[in-house]
């Protein structure tokens, strides 16, 4: 990826193409080796350390006992060279803020309906990423309109 001019990456714990997530000290180790290579190269490269614990759980409700955790891979993949931590799934503002009090790094969560810039701003997140949710309510425009069309004759 550097080599080809990139200059940051959000990089998941899940085993893509597997089950589970990646043990805390195997992907701080994945992380410790991109950014070895990138210092080599001398390059400030953004590794936007990704856990995807909140996305295999959709239900909200089941997010707390989970925070800890995310605590715990935040600080192993923050001395292993993460430039953030990105947290997708996670909605609960309460447990947002709590990550945010507790991670070093700058935090990094995925937009979902009925939350607040501001209010991620006011719990301390750094960065909000909007995913495929854009393209997805284009999609369904899309359609939509083809459909309008199509019974137009």
């Amino acid at each position: 990826m550097i080599d080809t001019g990139a200059v940051g990456i959000n990089f998941e714990d899940q085993v893509v193409g597997g089950s589970g997530l990646h043990t805390i000290e195997a992907q701080a180790a994945r992380i410790k080796a991109i950014r070895a290579k990138a210092d080599e190269k001398g390059i400030p490269f953004f590794i936007n350390a990704r856990t995807d614990l909140f996305l295999k759980l959709s239900d909200p409700v089941r997010h707390a006992p989970l925070v800890d955790e995310a605590i715990e891979r935040a600080a192993a993949y923050a001395q292993a060279g993460a430039s953030g931590f990105f947290v997708p799934g996670l909605s609960n503002p309460d447990l947002i803020g709590r990550v945010c009090e507790a991670v070093s790094l700058p935090v990094n969560i995925m937009m979902r309906p009925g939350m607040d810039v501001r209010a991620l701003a006011g719990l301390g997140v750094a960065r909000i990423s909007y995913g495929p949710g854009p393209y997805r309510a284009m999609i369904e425009w899309l359609k939509g309109e083809a459909v309008r069309v199509y019974r137009q004759g």
